[in-house]
């Protein structure tokens, strides 16, 4: 089940295209100021917000409430520009889907479904890079990068090492030297860096 929100009742006709997406039941549409409330109350599989810039900005007043919800529902958000700034916003509240406000149908029913698997969906890297992702990409051997690219999909020590065929002992250093090359505190932190220096693109 699917629980829009929106700004206004007008922007809600953003979301009648997925209505017809078989796989998918769309409640009816939730307002910023109802959001939790009906997270609680109608219990979705995933929250579709539009207006991504304008929510993220009130998100700040009532941030510890909504890395709750966004923790325990996971939640797409599409923004006008669905840039590095943008996800890194959305992953304060943690929000790891973001996707720009112009994507098609079956893009969004797919992120859609993705999301609810567990991934995280951002745009793909830009075909010319910056210097810094230059760096950072060069910094992380290809072992490392497929280490990350696993965290992306939720998988913990036990379940890197059976994947990659190495000890758990081997994993939970791969784990570290990424953490420290990417100068993150937490896998989440390490996965929304991958994703925003384009090392990590579900």
């Amino acid at each position: 089940m699917v629980l829009p929100c929106v700004d206004s009742m007008v922007d809600a006709s953003r979301f009648v295209g997925i209505r017809a997406a078989e796989q998918l039941v769309l409640l009816p549409v939730a307002l910023p100021s109802t959001l939790q409330f009906r997270v609680r109350s109608d219990n979705p599989d995933v929250i579709l917000i539009a207006a991504g810039e304008a929510f993220l900005a009130r998100a700040a007043a009532n941030r510890r409430a909504l890395e709750q919800v966004f923790s325990d529902t996971p939640a797409v958000l599409l923004a006008g520009e669905a840039n590095g700034t943008m996800v890194r916003s959305a992953a304060r509240v943690r929000i790891h889907s973001v996707l720009p406000m112009e994507v098609s149908t079956q893009q969004l029913v797919a992120a859609i479904s993705a999301t609810v698997a567990g991934f995280s969906v951002t745009p793909p890297r830009a075909a010319s890079a910056p210097a810094e992702v230059r760096r950072i990409t060069e910094e992380l051997t290809a072992r490392e990068v497929e280490v990350l690219r696993l965290m992306a999909r939720g998988q913990r020590n036990k379940q890197l090492a059976a994947q990659l065929k190495i000890s758990e002992h081997t994993a939970k250093f791969h784990v570290s030297s990424v953490l420290a090359k990417l100068g993150a505190r937490t896998r989440t932190e390490a996965v929304t860096i991958g994703m925003t220096r384009g090392l990590v693109a579900i």
